[in-house]
């Protein structure tokens, strides 16, 4: 069986091993009941092993040669994906499932039609219980974690971090002061990048989707305001340090355009692939919609410019406007946390004008001036905020707020700041 030559090659490689042991496969769903043992041992030894390692085909034949032999089993000699080992998860306990689920119902059957009148509803309610509990074992326990193994995992998750200090993980905002103060946008958290009308979020957008891209990480851009051909001139102007005005007017000089054309020539071939800028119809801009089509394209990295424009899946006119943006935000982070697909996720968020005003005159933004702060606040990993006084506008620069974080201590940055030549970096941080 294809399923079970799968499972059995996840046991000598770690990252197959590491997806077997988060989602967790009751035993019961292995058809070859010898094999038990093995997958458990297996399972254990990573385990041991701080989650860092599998047992070796050499490791794991001196341990249960014998049993191999007995099974008739020959450990398999190939590279997995991921997706093939949570494939093969799924093909066993289906069919665990269908015929466990089919003999439950023949027992019930017969005890149904042998109990007594007064005897039926507890058969009923033993019954019940019984597909409950087929039901528990071939759950997904990628979210679930007993007390002492949840607190060995965060150990080894430290010594991992120990081991390679100041590594950027997941997302990384092209900013290389913010990422080494938030080590990056991780799996599954909502990065809420806030600013003006105006005020160059899209921008940011374009930045970010670079930097991914050049790290190698699949990246989706929904840009779900401006057009894709104007996100691609962005794009360039931003790569080529091109003045984006002139590009437009299709009067930048010619050293410019060499540039771009250059930049393409010594590139196009590395970079072909991994980034996705989508601008999606109406209709499939819900927060499940926009995930499912990332998660088509392997994306690593979302970012969606901006939350205003996605649509609740069912819209109602009456519902205020700040329960709708709650829902989608609840939405969009259930997707990304709960399941196998868990992406880092930029989101762009308003100030309202109100909280622009505010801002300028506090010399400082706070959350309440961000447009529906609450929902974004209680989703969010990371809320950044940026604001810009006529001095600094004048100067080209930027302040740079974190507003709300989860894992480190809030920090503010002074920015040098003109996207559109491609200039957006820390100049340092400022006490506000």
């Amino acid at each position: 069986m294809h399923a079970e030559t799968v499972l059995y090659a996840s046991l000598t490689d770690v990252d197959a091993l590491e997806q077997l042991a988060d989602i967790g496969l009751d035993p019961a769903c292995i058809p070859t009941t010898g094999m038990r043992d093995v997958v458990a041992w297996a399972v254990e030894y990573f385990y041991r092993s701080g989650r860092t390692k599998a047992p070796s085909r050499e490791l794991l034949t001196e341990q249960w040669g014998h049993r191999l032999e007995q099974c008739n089993i020959e450990l398999p000699d190939e590279d997995l994906e991921v997706d093939e080992v949570f494939a093969a998860i799924e093909y066993l306990q289906s069919q665990y499932v269908l015929a466990e689920s089919q003999r439950l119902q023949r027992e019930a059957a017969v005890e149904m039609a042998q109990a007594e009148p007064l005897q039926r509803v507890q058969v009923l309610h033993e019954t019940a219980q019984a597909f409950h509990d087929l039901s528990m074992s071939v759950r997904n326990r990628q979210n679930e974690v007993e007390g002492v193994q949840g607190l060995r995992d965060s150990l080894a998750r430290y010594d991992q971090r120990a081991a390679a200090p100041q590594v950027v993980t997941g997302m990384s905002l092209g900013m290389e002061a913010v990422d080494n103060h938030t080590l990056g946008v991780h799996e599954g958290e909502i990065c809420a990048w806030c600013a003006p009308p105006k005020g160059a979020k899209s921008w940011t957008s374009t930045h970010v989707a670079h930097t991914e891209w050049k790290r190698g990480r699949e990246t989706v851009l929904y840009t779900l305001e401006n057009s894709v051909p104007m996100t691609y001139d962005r794009l360039a102007c931003q790569i080529c340090c091109v003045d984006y005005r002139e590009y437009q007017r299709g009067t930048a000089s010619p050293e410019d355009i060499d540039r771009v054309r250059t930049w393409l020539a010594e590139n196009e071939a590395d970079l072909k692939d991994g980034l996705h800028v989508l601008s999606p119809d109406d209709s499939l801009r819900t927060p499940t919609a926009l995930t499912r089509q990332a998660q088509s394209y392997g994306a690593k990295s979302i970012i969606i410019d901006q939350l205003s424009h996605i649509q609740h899946p069912n819209p109602n006119p009456r519902r205020p406007k700040y329960e709708t943006i709650a829902e989608i935000m609840a939405e969009l982070s259930t997707l990304i946390t709960t399941g196998r697909y868990m992406p880092s996720v930029l989101l762009n968020c308003q100030i309202n004008r109100e909280g622009v005003a505010a801002a300028q005159k506090a010399g400082r933004l706070e959350l309440q001036h961000i447009a529906d702060s609450s929902a974004i606040e209680r989703y969010s990993s990371w809320v950044f905020g940026l604001i810009r006084s006529e001095t600094e506008v004048a100067a080209g620069m930027a302040t740079l707020q974190m507003l709300a974080s989860r894992r480190m201590d809030l920090t503010n940055w002074r920015c040098a700041w003109e996207p559109w030549y491609g200039t957006q970096h820390v100049l340092g941080e400022v006490t506000l």
